[in-house]
Formats: structure tokens, sequence, C-alpha cells
């Protein structure tokens, strides 16, 4: 099989931009308590690792702010949000900072100082077990502790730089 043609860095960087818009993805927030101070990120990128045994992974910027934490083996939350949560995606999305984030939305903390998202469809309780670095981000490993499901199923997607409320 011939290779594909190549091209040059900065029309690769591009191209490969616009094929990710075309990928749809379940907007997250990653959610994370240090020493009681919360911090979280909304993301894309997350996807199942094993279920054996149960583990997620999270790709994260090293210029984010959760970043740091995260590199410390910490406890984190998966909150996968539904089709009501555009605001809160904004707010970890960048539209709000630092603690400032969690005033979108209903939080908790679990029984480990984790927050996360009351009423998200879903929480994703989990330990940083691995960690590798790759290019500007670092995809990180977590084992699955403890899952809550709640509501029904009706993801808020993320496709062509706009949120897509599915049914």
């Amino acid at each position: 099989m011939p290779d594909a043609p190549s091209q040059p860095p900065a029309e690769l960087a591009a191209a490969f931009k616009g094929a990710m818009r075309r990928l749809a993805a379940t907007v997250t927030v990653i959610s994370t308590g240090d020493g009681g101070e919360r911090q979280g990120m909304t993301a894309t990128a997350v996807t199942s690792v094993t279920t054996d045994p149960p583990a997620i992974l999270v790709c994260v910027n090293q210029s984010a702010s959760l970043h740091p934490v995260m590199t410390s083996g910490t406890r984190f939350c998966v909150n996968l949000l539904n089709n009501a949560h555009a605001d809160v995606a904004g707010a970890f999305g960048g539209k709000l900072q630092g603690a400032e984030r969690f005033s979108a939305g209903d939080w908790s903390d679990n029984d480990k100082g984790v927050p996360f998202l009351t009423d998200a469809q879903a929480n994703i309780f989990c330990t940083v077990d691995a960690l590798m670095i790759y290019g500007t981000h670092t995809i990180f490993v977590g084992k699955v502790d403890s899952v809550r499901l709640f509501g029904d199923i009706a993801p808020l997607i993320y496709q062509d730089g706009h949120y897509i409320k599915a049914s």
C-alpha cells in the first residue's frame, strides 16, 4: 500500500484540526480537589481504556491550571455532561477562572473530597494510575474507584466548535 502524500507541518496541523472538528465527542468536566482547593476543566479527549481493571484515559494540556494537580497522582472525577450543561461546559472551558468555575452547576464533594456535578449523566471517580507526556499534553490513565449514574442518557456533544444537544 503506498504512503499517503506528505504535507508541510503547518498544512498538516490545519488539516488535522479540520478532521478533529468532524469528530463528535461527549463533553466532560474533569474536577479535582487538592487540599480543599477545587480545580476543573472542560474536556472531550476522554475515553475508556479497559474494564479489567476499570480505567479511563484523559488528555490534559500541560499549560492548563489543572495539569500540575493531576501530575501529583491525585483523585479526580470525570463528569459526563448532559444536554442541559452548556453553561457548565462554557464556565470550565475558559469563561470563568479558578474556583469561580464551580459557581456554574450544582457541585458537591464525595467522601474523598473530590468535587462532582450532582446532576451529571455520570460521575466517574478515579485515581491517577499512570501518565505519559506526548507533545503539548499529558495522557493520564485513571483507575476507576467508583461510578455514579444519574438521569437519562442525553449527552452534551461537541462537534465543529459547537455544543450539540443530543436527545
